[in-house]
């Protein structure tokens, strides 16, 4: 589907990550230093944020929204939407949304709802929020989004343990003067490539399904733990983004070379390199910054642009195209103007 929005901008962005680091480095001893050295200059990924046992995702999203409206100045009470954007939610039931609407100080008039969303979660939130925005229901909305995906991961796997790590963000919608466009895809048909098999109700927790297994590529895990087909994941990505986003720039009528960023979902370094080769953009429009945080998944953009906030020129954030991809399988592009927006670094979380 496509959609047009008008008189809707980001007010603000901030992103928040838990202080624990896991070094990959540190995992010579258990998968071999070859094997990890060549995840490393592959990924680009050095290091993974861990959520400590206690902490949760709505802890981080938190956390990075309290900063925002503080820099902001902004009321909680004048903030009238909230839409929290994970799939590692506090509880089955209530909606981390609502927990977070009374923790933050917004409105019970306030509309609160979740979204079972990953990497291309970011962008899908804020298409609900432009949406509360443009129909007249909202005046401003907080969009929450992030992961602490590694406590789904088993430490026996390597191909996802050397890849994804925590992180929450906030993001400030309300009424302005931009106009941004959106194009959204669902291709259910790949989601075994990308999930967590037991859980839910199609498959409860037993004790079968706690129970680790050694796959024919050497990593272990059970089904209660992420399961991701790397190279389903990949292919995916490199057939489905590059045509999405020549279509989104026909629609806007913009050249590749007037995109300032390319926000592209933060998966790995050598997707995005192939990704940006395959459309033939300038390398400095693609931005990298998984080296110290890994793959953070929905967090994955706003955490790039935080992390980037103050080598970032004003003027080539006045057109930016956000695009996230992923689990579902599923995949979202947006323009938005960010030359206004107030960006915040990164949040360390105890």
């Amino acid at each position: 589907m496509k959609a047009r929005f008008t008189n809707v901008s980001i007010k603000g962005i901030s992103s928040a990550i838990p202080k624990g680091q896991l070094e990959l480095g540190s995992l010579e001893a258990i998968y071999g230093e070859g094997e990890v050295k060549k995840i490393i200059a592959s990924t680009g990924i050095e290091s993974v944020r861990v959520s400590s046992d206690n902490q949760c995702t709505s802890d981080l999203c938190k956390t990075a929204a309290k900063a925002l409206f503080a820099r902001l100045e902004i009321d909680p009470l004048s903030v009238d939407g909230i839409i929290f954007i994970s799939q590692t939610p506090d509880y089955k039931m209530p909606a981390t949304s609502v927990l977070l609407q009374h923790q933050l100080g917004l409105p019970t008039t306030a509309v609160a709802f979740d979204i079972n969303y990953g990497c291309s979660g970011y962008v899908y939130g804020l298409y609900q929020a432009f949406m509360l925005i443009q129909s007249g229901g909202c005046n401003r909305v907080l969009v929450c989004v992030g992961d602490t995906s590694t406590k789904f991961v088993h430490p026996g796997d390597r191909s996802v343990r050397m890849v994804f790590g925590d992180g929450g963000s906030a993001t400030l919608i309300e009424r302005g003067e931009e106009t941004s466009y959106f194009i959204l895809r669902t291709d259910g048909s790949g989601a075994e490539h990308l999930i967590i098999p037991a859980g839910g109700a199609r498959k409860p927790i037993s004790e079968k399904t706690s129970i680790p297994f050694e796959t024919e590529n050497g990593n272990i895990r059970s089904e209660e733990n992420i399961y991701m087909n790397g190279m389903e994941i990949m292919s995916f990505a490199l057939r489905e983004i590059p045509p999405m986003i020549n279509e989104l720039l026909d629609e806007v009528r913009w050249s590749k070379e007037d995109v300032g960023i390319y926000a592209l979902h933060q998966a790995n370094k050598f997707m995005l390199d192939y990704l940006r080769k395959k459309m033939k953009l300038n390398k400095d429009a693609v931005p990298v910054a998984v080296s110290s945080v890994g793959n953070t998944g929905p967090a994955s953009i706003p955490l790039m642009l935080s992390q980037l906030n103050q080598v970032l020129p004003k003027e080539r954030l006045e057109k930016v195209i956000c695009c996230g991809f992923g689990v579902g399988l599923s995949w979202a592009s947006c323009t938005v103007n960010l030359s206004s927006t107030t960006i915040l670094d990164p949040i360390e979380c105890e």
